[in-house]
């Protein structure tokens, strides 16, 4: 499909719906939803640096910073975060969930509405000898120590089972536009301007998702509950904790590890809570236990933030956006010198960093919001040296990424304003 400038300036729901609605008719699950804003980037070596030109800045400068995430954290002291967690859409998941009733509280009543949702069960081994021929299956390094019956066994557990349907087949135009808009604002705060075509699905007894990760979608997956209190157990969000993906390194063999130090479990409930994590990690969805009844279900919205581009929050004058971009990609460049003569060794994960303004325009403070840089450690170099006493240096690639970054944002200056301006910066390392 071609975009000329005419179609920039409709409104961008209705394009995101209209994309939604075509990505549903071919099956296009994963098809990431079209951002009318004109992504520019530069790719050195191994990560991103994103900005915005002057055109697309109209769709990157909220006045309003009411939706967001609980974590802020001084850039140079942050760490790998797993889970974000938001309240902020509570509003519109009570007005969904209203709906959603509405729609389920006559069980004797046809509705057309409810005849689309598909019963979506996957075994293991479904079309896995395909999968296998086409090359999406990777091998397993343990392959030849199979033992009699295992794989047989394993192509029988249930990977997904559940009931789902495109939120913009299911709800109203109004409600799925405020939805949308909702999610991209809330995604704007951590510098993700856009998401994947979001789903509606119903979990019931019985019903889970086994382990997987979905590190292609996008940075970052959400999950927002319309769920009720005490209508089910559990159906909670499991995250493998990221010390068990590093188990060897620095393995501690005089104590045994049980579920709560090997798996983290994060309640459904309570309605209209999000929360984002990171799909790189293998998740899944604890076995429901309840009833039949589709009023007392696991009922969330979910889908993935992508597309990373710098947001300004705040009075910022419109008209000073390609002077302030300009001043960034300059501010930026050490970075890509930095990173780029190979003295850090490899990251790999997403980082957004907002910079908060003062009046005179200099940075009052430089914060993390979104942080899920790792290390890749066959990229690790070990000592770089050694301290007064003498001691050796160990290299840290994840620190010495962020000290390089808040040293170069730090000394920005953005010009006299009012107070309260900000800007979110994201970084993909890949």
């Amino acid at each position: 499909i071609k975009w000329n400038k005419s179609i920039l300036m409709m409104d961008k729901i209705k394009i995101q719906s209209a994309i939604f609605q075509i990505a549903a008719s071919i099956s296009c699950t994963t098809t990431t939803a079209f951002n009318p804003s004109s992504l520019t980037f530069a790719k050195k070596f191994n990560f991103r640096i994103f900005s915005t030109d002057n055109e697309s800045a109209q769709y990157n400068v909220d006045t309003d910073s009411s939706l967001s995430f609980t974590y802020e954290t001084s850039l140079p002291e942050s760490q790998y975060t797993q889970v974000l967690i938001s309240q902020s859409l509570q509003p519109i998941a009570t007005k969904l969930r209203s709906f959603y009733d509405e729609k389920f509280q006559d069980p004797r009543q046809p509705d057309s509405s409810r005849f689309c949702w598909d019963p979506w069960f996957v075994n293991v081994g479904d079309r896995k000898a395909n999968q296998e021929e086409e090359g999406g299956e990777e091998g397993n390094e343990e392959i030849s120590n199979m033992v009699d019956g295992e794989r047989e066994a394993t192509d029988k557990q249930c990977q997904y089972s559940l009931k789902r349907i495109q939120t913009n087949d299911f709800f109203t135009e109004d409600d799925f536009s405020d939805l949308v808009e909702d999610l991209t604002q809330l995604g704007r705060s951590i510098g993700l301007t856009a998401i994947t075509p979001p789903w509606i699905s119903l979990y019931t007894n019985g019903d889970m998702q086994n382990l997987h990760t979905d590190a292609p979608h996008g940075p970052c997956a959400f999950v927002l509950s319309l769920c009720r209190e005490g209508d089910f157990e559990g159906g909670e969000t499991m995250l493998l904790r990221s010390k068990i993906l590093e188990l060897w390194r620095g393995f501690d063999g005089s104590r045994g590890l049980e579920t709560g130090s090997i798996m983290r479990y994060i309640p459904p409930t309570p309605l209209g809570r999000c929360i984002v994590f990171d799909p790189r990690i293998p998740h899944g969805v604890n076995k429901v236990i309840g009833t039949q009844d589709p009023r007392k279900g696991r009922i969330i919205v979910h889908g993935w933030f992508n597309e990373p581009e710098v947001c300004w929050f705040g009075p910022w004058a419109e008209s000073k956006i390609e002077e302030m971009n300009s001043l960034l990609d300059e501010a930026l460049q050490p970075i890509v010198q930095t990173l780029g003569d190979g003295e850090i060794g490899r990251v790999c994960g997403y980082l957004a960093c907002r910079i908060e303004v003062d009046q005179d325009g200099f940075p009052d403070n430089i914060v993390a919001v979104c942080d899920t840089l790792q290390a890749d450690w066959d990229d690790f170099k070990g000592v770089i040296g050694y301290d007064e006493a003498d001691r050796p240096v160990m290299e840290d690639a994840v620190s010495d990424v962020k000290l390089t970054i808040y040293e170069s944002l730090k000394s920005l200056n953005f010009g006299e304003g009012e107070d309260g301006r900000a800007v979110v910066v994201p970084f993909a390392f890949e």
